[in-house]
């Protein structure tokens, strides 16, 4: 195996939750445990002109400042990354740039020239989405400065840069989740099932989602209350923060009379996630748009059969019918009848956990993944420097 020295560039990095964050975190660790010499560029919020170096789970990690002041944050982040990728550039000898998030990563390489190396975009699909969209292929090629590849987390996402960029390299790699971090745990479930006070023999469902508009979980709290006519033993867990969290409490409140069987837990960290999940028998995913969701795979990963909605990448990684329900968006009463398929049927939840966390061992773990990542990482320089 060639030793390999990676640069990873993203603004959006821990202790941030989300992703983006969690992608660049897991590649890296991964990519280090392989053998390869990782650095990671980011940025910290706060005044000042201080670069601060730490280490994290053997990860050299370099962030800059960032101030809350909008004006400044582009001013300060852009000049001092790029400042700092030039310096590694002629002193570590780098063999990849690997960048991520389109708006302040996308400014920071535009000033770089990397002729001895090969530069990796991973499209993360927010921002290009929008602008896709709205048909501005032109200005999509501005941010996106000249890069050797691109890789699409999702098929979706992969048509989606194929078609802006045309004579580019476009590779799908889908993300992935690390089987030892998230994985079945029973105790653990029934411990956390208890502290919400929610009976052994009650059936419920989980979801960790932001709540906002895009996550489409107005859809969710439109079904429960007639779920929980319908099933006596029948619980929700929704975790997660976001501006219409206090709307949706009220509203949950008002239609269900206070009832004790909904569960929200507002802002959870990352290491609350896998006893929620656990604690649960279906997961449910009802965003309206999505790239390949970290979530969804968690879930699998804990033996959770998957109810998502069929945008983006989720029916990339959730089979039908094998490891869970794909139902249509936009629709309170397709969340219900998804749900319904498998809260009526726990042999059949059971099998499509099942198939969905063997599916994670297989294939769509962050070591079979980066394997991919390095394959192409190396394809790359070869054919940049022959």
């Amino acid at each position: 195996m060639t030793k390999r020295r990676i640069l990873m560039l993203s603004s959006d990095f821990l202790p941030n939750i989300g992703g983006v964050a969690a992608h660049v975190y897991e590649v890296s660790k991964q990519l280090l445990q392989e053998g390869h010499e990782v650095t990671i560029l980011t940025k910290y919020d706060g005044f000042g002109w201080k670069v601060r170096e730490e280490m994290l789970d053997g990860l050299r990690v370099i962030r800059v400042p960032f101030a809350p002041v909008k004006k400044l944050q582009d001013l300060e982040y852009v000049v001092r990354a790029r400042k700092i990728i030039k310096e590694l550039i002629a002193r570590e000898a780098i063999d990849i740039i690997h960048w991520h998030t389109l708006n302040k990563d996308a400014k920071v390489m535009r000033g770089i020239r990397f002729p001895k190396g090969v530069i990796v975009h991973t499209n993360h699909f927010v921002w290009f989405r929008e602008l896709y969209r709205a048909g501005q292929f032109a200005k999509l090629q501005r941010m996106i400065p000249f890069t050797d590849h691109i890789i699409a987390p999702s098929l979706e996402i992969e048509e989606m840069s194929r078609a802006v960029f045309p004579d580019g390299g476009v590779t799908r790699i889908p993300n992935g989740v690390d089987p030892t971090s998230f994985y079945p745990d029973r105790t653990l479930g029934a411990k956390t099932r208890l502290e919400y006070g929610i009976p052994d023999d009650h059936t419920v469902v989980v979801t960790t989602n932001r709540m906002s508009e895009e996550k489409g979980m107005g859809y969710l709290i439109d079904a429960i209350p007639e779920l929980l006519r319908k099933y006596e033993k029948l619980s929700f867990v929704m975790a997660g923060d976001g501006p219409e969290l206090r709307y949706f409490e009220g509203k949950i409140s008002e239609s269900t009379r206070n009832n004790p069987r909904v569960h929200f837990t507002g802002r959870i960290k990352n290491s609350d996630i896998l006893p929620i999940v656990n604690a649960g028998d279906v997961f449910l995913q009802t965003s309206l748009e999505e790239g390949c969701s970290i979530s969804v795979l968690e879930a699998m990963a804990c033996a959770k059969p998957v109810v998502a909605t069929l945008v983006g990448g989720n029916p990339d990684i959730v089979r039908h019918g094998v490891t869970g329900v794909i139902i249509t968006p936009k629709s309170s009463d397709a969340v219900a009848r998804g749900l319904e398929q498998l809260i009526s049927n726990a042999e059949k939840a059971a099998l499509y956990g099942e198939n969905g966390k063997k599916a994670i061992y297989d294939e769509l773990n962050w070591e079979q993944l980066t394997k991919r990542l390095v394959t192409l990482y190396n394809e790359s320089l070869a054919r940049k420097l022959g």
